[in-house]
């Protein structure tokens, strides 16, 4: 896979990321895409890195721990631009600010970090993928779009070889990482949600914690099995929800969610107290997968704004 790719991206050549899905027809033409290709082999491949993995505390891998001092960089640029006083409910003034830091500095932070003399050409499209990650100066939201995005560099760094034989636990860290970053702008610049279908979306601002966290639990590559110590009812449990939040992408997300959220679990976020009722996690990883790939990747208002380059997620029909 790695090596059909890099063929690629030397046939195809680097070239700015731009805007293709414009109108809901566009929506099919990107299923059959090269792009989608490798969005959809990319949550695949990760979820089997990560299976049965917790979240470190470090790395051992330069790269990737360079990417995490940049994520941990990012949250202490968020207490030096508090957010500004007045009455408004969404979208606090002060995240425009801190998106223009984003803007200014990260494109030569990335290149001083990360760049070499192989991969030089490529930040032509990382740079966009990663300023894409943190939601909309203009609109002063965050989703799921935006969560692709930083997906996107990932995959993006794995392509082009800046990160090389990452372990499960890599991948843990940075999206551990990139999703503290989030939640920190959400609460201190009270972010909109982006694309958001209310009481009935499975999350106000994220889907990949879900679909990650779930796999750590299991072997995913095994038949079904129940796990008694930890059944998905689990996750009512906010003690024990606080104790492996710092372990699993899924119980983070959760643990988020009764931070933001007031009143009974049911009732704000019903779509994921149905899920306490699976019986397996393998069903419930498959069933995220599935979900990501209907309301995620198969919704104009998500995938709109997704950026498509010439090398790393081209709008080139599959052969």
């Amino acid at each position: 896979m790695q090596a059909s790719i890099s063929e690629s991206i030397k046939k195809n050549g680097f070239q700015k990321p731009i805007k293709k899905i414009n109108e809901a027809n566009d929506l099919e033409f990107f299923k059959e895409t090269i792009a989608y290709d490798r969005i959809t082999d990319l949550v695949s491949r990760l979820s089997l890195l990560v299976s049965t993995k917790e979240i470190p505390e470090s790395s051992s891998n330069g790269a990737v721990s360079k990417v995490v001092g940049i994520l941990q960089e990012l949250v202490t640029w968020i207490s030096e631009i508090p957010p500004s006083t007045g009455p408004r409910r969404f979208g606090n003034v002060s995240f425009r600010t801190w998106q223009e830091r984003l803007e200014e500095r990260i494109p030569d932070m990335l290149k001083e970090q990360l760049g070499n003399d192989g991969n030089q050409d490529a930040f032509i499209e990382l740079v966009p993928y990663f300023l894409g990650s943190f939601g909309s100066k203009q609109r002063m939201d965050f989703g799921t779009g935006h969560e692709l995005s930083f997906l996107a560099f990932v995959g993006g760094l794995l392509y082009t070889e800046t990160i090389v034989d990452p372990s499960g636990e890599d991948v843990l860290l940075l999206f551990y990482n990139y999703f503290h970053v989030v939640q920190n702008l959400v609460l201190t610049y009270t972010l909109e949600p982006a694309g958001s279908h209310g009481v009935w979306g499975l999350d106000d601002h994220f889907h990949l914690p879900y679909i990650f966290g779930s796999a750590q639990i299991v072997d995913i590559t095994q038949s079904d099995r129940e796990t008694p110590e930890l059944p998905p009812k689990a996750v009512m449990d906010k003690s024990l929800v606080k104790d492996l939040a710092p372990k699993n992408l899924y119980f983070d997300a959760i643990g988020f969610i009764y931070r933001v959220k007031r009143g009974n679990f049911f009732e704000h976020s019903p779509i994921l107290f149905d899920v306490t009722g699976v019986a397996t996690w393998h069903k419930i990883h498959r069933g995220m997968i599935k979900m990501y790939v209907a309301e995620v990747l198969g919704k104009f208002p998500v995938v709109q704004h997704f950026l498509f380059g010439g090398a790393l997620f081209p709008w080139q029909k599959k052969d």
